[in-house]
Parts: C-alpha cells; structure tokens; sequence
C-alpha cells in the first residue's frame, strides 16, 4: 500500500468519526414524547402568554419543528408544549439570532 493511499484510508475513517460523533449530539438535542394531542404555549420573558393552540405531533421531530417556528416567530420567547393526556412536558427557551436582533432595529 502507498503512503498516500494510507493516508486517505485514514483521512476518510477520521471523517467517518467525526460524522458519528456529530449524529450522536444532534440525537441528543431530540426531545422524545408520545405522539398526540398539545397545547403549545407562547410566553414572553415576562411571562405574558403572547400565542396558545393546540398542536396534533405526529411524533417527536414534528413538536420540535413546531417548537423552532415559534421561536422564528418570537425570538425571545419561552415556549411551553404540554401533552393533553399524558401531561408531559416539554420547555424551549428561544435564543435570539444575529439576523433577527439586526431586523428588530
């Protein structure tokens, strides 16, 4: 085998490695619930409700995409979405963007 030819076996296994590693914190970043019934509530910092409905989450992912459009919405905000039957629940405090604190000026 050739130097070069060995150093892009292990180029590409360090690749492989760190793509791993990267997949195995987003997992981490995924909140799990029972699919069902929500009601997702919209506060401000000081906790004046700003929105509330209720939201149909197929599964875990589709509460998390709900959850981050409320953030784009109000990029301050405290979101709260609480399971109507299993009262699980889950917080996301919103972190205010470069983007969104340029367009709010």
């Amino acid at each position: 085998m050739t130097p070069a030819r060995r150093l892009v076996g292990k180029t590409r296994s360090t690749l492989c490695i760190a793509l791993a590693a990267a997949a195995a914190m987003l997992a981490g970043c995924t909140t799990f619930v029972t699919p069902g019934p929500f009601q997702i509530t919209v506060r401000d910092t000081d906790d004046t409700v700003l929105e509330q409905f209720e939201f149909q989450a197929g599964s875990s992912d589709s509460l998390d995409i709900a959850m981050v459009g409320m953030c784009r919405v109000y990029p301050a905000a405290i979101i709260t979405a609480e399971h109507l039957k299993t009262h699980e629940r889950v917080k996301q405090k919103c972190k205010r963007s470069f983007a969104s604190m340029l367009m709010s000026s």
